[in-house]
């Protein structure tokens, strides 16, 4: 004869495992509330766009794997608007130390560009170096530095490097370029010389047009950082615009004054890799 078993007790802690649920998804909940309390906003807008450009074409262009929020058909794009008033410019502690200016710099920068981070902040920093050299010297006046889509550029006026119609370095663009030599050499990577004219006509022997003086003048101070600072030839180039870049107006004094310069460009990475090997 079989043994009747027992009647089961009721349980009566089994509320104790949509308990350990609950709280469970309380601590999901609460991570991931704190988790967007804190988010970094550069980070935020760089998955946006890699999530909608994973859904829309028209950020890149066909056969481009490089963002373009500068200039062009995607800057008109409502989604590459959108991102560029979003992201904001980077939160980083090492920020602290530079000046307004320079964040507003380097926000412009970083967003149209699509510059790395360390890339951005790497030119900012030779910026206000250079900047603090030329104040310490008294230079502000012969020299002038801002940040544009090709990187730092290093604007050195035509008086204060050469005398009119002649690519001979003058003693104070030696003494000028042995200031900021030290400073750059080590910590500017690929670097293009630019030489500019005004408007007004030149033909002599030497230099039949602007053509050849702002070539020259280039390839003068890219020959002194080489022959007088060690700078590897291989990180140079020189460059000649004639009176074909103007920064400003050629129907003024002033303005010819401007646009009769050199230019030392510190290139951004992505400008670099473009050069020529």
């Amino acid at each position: 004869m079989l043994k009747k078993k027992p009647p089961e007790h009721p349980n009566h802690e089994r509320w104790l495992v949509s308990y350990a649920d609950f709280v469970t998804l309380l601590f999901a909940f609460f991570t991931t509330m704190y988790a967007i309390s804190t988010v970094d906003a550069q980070k935020m807008g760089r998955m946006v766009l890699s999530m909608r450009a994973s859904f829309n074409s028209t950020v890149f262009p066909t056969g481009s794997d490089t963002l373009s929020l500068s200039s062009g058909t995607n800057a008109s794009t409502p989604l590459s608007r959108d991102l560029y008033e979003q992201v904001d410019s980077p939160r980083d502690k090492t920020l602290k130390e530079y000046s307004v200016d320079s964040i507003k710099d380097l926000k412009t920068s970083y967003v149209r560009d699509a510059l790395p981070k360390g890339e951005a902040i790497r030119l900012v920093k030779i910026k206000q170096d250079v900047d603090a050299i030329l104040k310490l010297k008294s230079l502000n006046a012969k020299v002038r530095t801002r940040l544009d889509p090709r990187g730092l550029v290093i604007s050195l006026g035509e008086g204060s490097c050469f005398d009119s119609g002649s690519d001979q370095l003058k003693t104070a663009g030696r003494e000028l370029l042995d200031a900021l030599a030290p400073h750059l050499r080590t910590r500017m990577g690929q670097v293009r010389i630019e030489g500019h004219t005004d408007n007004v006509p030149i033909q002599t022997v030497r230099f039949p047009s602007n053509w050849e003086l702002s070539t020259a003048r280039a390839s003068a101070l890219a020959r002194y950082l080489v022959e007088f600072h060690g700078f590897a030839p291989e990180q140079l180039s020189a460059m000649g615009y004639a009176e074909f870049r103007p920064v400003a107006s050629n129907d003024t004094p002033d303005g010819r004054s401007r646009n009769r310069r050199v230019d030392i460009v510190v290139l951004n990475t992505s400008y670099a890799r473009a050069e020529p090997r």
